[in-house]
């Protein structure tokens, strides 16, 4: 009886101002946008995310719940309430009492009953009451307002104008007027459009104005785009160490190539990433630009691999068209390693290597009557070769001049004068040799036959100084006098002052690693063209078709002197 228990449920009062949930009304409702995310070159998006604010009413009333107790006998009060009713029990019905009406035996024996009900029913409860989970709301007892801000995926039917600018200026601008929980604003292709570029490429700002509210934000452009190095020079090598060694480069970069900037920190060059290494090329070779990280394409880098001499069709197959001819004297200049404003002519030191090859290999120079000079860094360079030259020269001498390089057209003079332009020292001035001072020594050599080859490119200086054909001709002329009226001599000019002397290189397989007018004088040579003026007839054919199709412009030589003269007579 001591171990019996029982369990019983009961309501009771939880909260007297419970809120009914299911009992409201919308007060107010308002919509706002909140950023949402980082935006970064790889995820140049603005994302805003659409929150509702909601203001409620809600009705408060009294929470029932009901609970289940369980209980167990108090030995105690058993005990007693047992005792009691057997001592009513046996006074109600013995005769103890001899005087004991009907009544008081009745009265005795409820009286038992009662001790027994109270023993049983005085029990305690054991552990705390269990709810049920039922509950109920009974009578109102007020109102309770509630705001709620959550965000939302339903479709919204309100406009959100969007206007992006940068610097002040605007980029674009739109209207939406669905979108489901979230606006998303692309800035990647919008801005690449403006073709930043630059070390400081600015800010954007963005204003969105969305159900009668104006949202705005900045971010530097840095966050969107990512930095690219643009090839501005028209070849550059692609190096695996940040210094100039013939041993660490790994390919060259025609004009127009992109790759993405790892670094800039050093102070003359880019690390930037070829495929999954990373690489680096002077920062004097290419331009900052900005643009989305998908932007380059593979076919936006384009490699020349690096081809060793011999490789290409004019280096070989070289043909003999004379025996050695002792009294043959050759001078070759060359000038490639420009730099500031002048950008560095490429393969020209390969075009002086490739006259040599001739001259020793077709004509029979002798290669100690060979000089070679390359990337003059003054006149008096030139001159003290000259001078070994004319005591080595006499009247049976076959000379041969050859000249690379930038040129410029002085208009400062009385009449216009041609300059070949040396390679300048760090931070100073190219030097400026006069080419009609320059043929006037090359025209007091001993020879009986002289030819000189100028490719030089003077359209880099030319500015505004734009000349027409025929003026372009006359200044040359004009400046070539002491060679052009000498019986013996030929002048072969690579093109003429407006136009530059170009590469021989395309974005797709062509890369002859040579400019276009000495590739043809070769090509000239190998096919058994030694009349100058069978050459110039193929170079006038060759030179200008090659230019145009290339580069979509001109580049016409121009022979002046004695046209007949023959390379291989003696």
């Amino acid at each position: 009886m001591v171990l019996a228990s029982c369990t019983s449920a009961r309501w009771t009062v939880e909260e007297k101002a419970a809120v009914d949930q299911t009992d409201y009304r919308v007060l107010e409702q308002e919509s706002f946008l909140v950023p949402s995310g980082k935006i970064s070159p790889e995820n140049p998006v603005l994302k805003l995310d659409v929150y509702s604010k909601n203001k409620y009413e809600y009705t408060q009333r009294v929470l029932m719940q009901r609970n289940i107790q369980d209980y167990r006998l108090r030995a105690g009060f058993v005990t007693l309430g047992l005792g009691g009713a057997a001592m009513s029990f046996y006074l109600a019905n013995s005769n103890a009492l001899t005087s004991m009406s009907s009544t008081k035996s009745w009265a005795l024996n409820a009286a038992g009953a009662l001790f027994i009900a109270s023993g049983f029913l005085n029990m305690k409860p054991v552990g705390n009451p269990r709810p049920t989970g039922e509950e109920r709301y009974l009578r109102s007892t007020g109102t309770t307002t509630v705001v709620d801000t959550v965000d939302t995926d339903q479709n919204s039917s309100a406009l959100a104008s969007i206007v992006v600018r940068h610097n002040e200026k605007v980029v674009f601008s739109k209207e939406q007027r669905t979108f489901s929980g979230k606006l998303e604003i692309p800035l990647g292709n919008e801005l690449e459009e403006l073709e930043l570029a630059g070390p400081d490429p600015g800010i954007i700002d963005i204003e969105v104005t969305f159900k009668d509210s104006s949202y705005n934000y900045s971010y530097p452009v840095e966050q969107v785009l990512q930095p690219y190095a643009r090839i501005t020079s028209k070849l550059t090598e692609l190096r695996n160490s940040p210094n100039e060694n013939p041993d660490n480069v790994l390919a060259d970069l025609v004009r127009g190539s992109r790759l993405k900037i790892k670094s800039s920190d050093n102070e003359d060059w880019y690390q930037v990433l070829y495929g999954i290494s990373e690489n680096y090329i002077p920062k004097e070779d290419a331009e900052l630009i900005w643009r989305s990280t998908g932007f380059v394409q593979d076919s936006d880098v384009v490699t020349l691999p690096r081809v060793p001499f011999g490789n290409i069709d004019v280096e070989s197959n070289i043909p003999i068209l004379r025996g050695p001819t002792p009294n043959a004297i050759a001078l070759i200049v060359t000038n490639e390693n420009y730099s500031g404003k002048f950008e560095e002519r490429n393969y020209a030191h390969r075009d002086g290597r490739l006259m040599e090859a001739y001259l020793k290999n077709a004509l029979g120079y002798n290669p100690q009557n060979i000089y070679s000079i390359t990337d003059i860094k003054s006149s008096s360079d030139l001159y003290r070769q000259l001078s070994e030259i004319r005591f080595a020269a006499n009247d049976s001498t076959e000379l041969f001049v050859y000249l690379s390089g930038y040129g410029n057209v002085n208009v400062q003079a009385d009449e216009p004068k041609l300059e070949l332009l040396g390679v300048a020292e760090d931070g100073q001035q190219n030097p400026a040799i006069s080419l009609t001072k320059l043929y006037e020594q090359i025209a007091t050599l001993s020879s009986n036959k002289t030819v000189v080859l100028a490719d030089i490119d003077f359209s880099s200086t030319m500015g505004s100084n734009q000349f027409s054909g025929n003026q372009s001709q006359r200044i040359i002329e004009a400046n070539t006098t002491p060679l052009s009226t000498d019986m013996q001599a030929s002048v072969l000019m690579g093109t003429r002052l407006n136009y530059p002397s170009s590469l021989y290189v395309s974005s797709g397989e062509e890369d002859k690693k040579h400019y276009i007018f000495p590739y043809f004088f070769a090509k000239a040579l190998q096919q058994r063209r030694t009349n100058i003026s069978a050459i110039y007839q193929y170079l006038e054919r060759n030179v200008s078709y090659t230019a145009r199709r290339l580069y979509d412009r001109p580049q016409d030589p121009l022979l002046l002197g004695n046209t007949s003269i023959d390379l291989i007579s003696q």
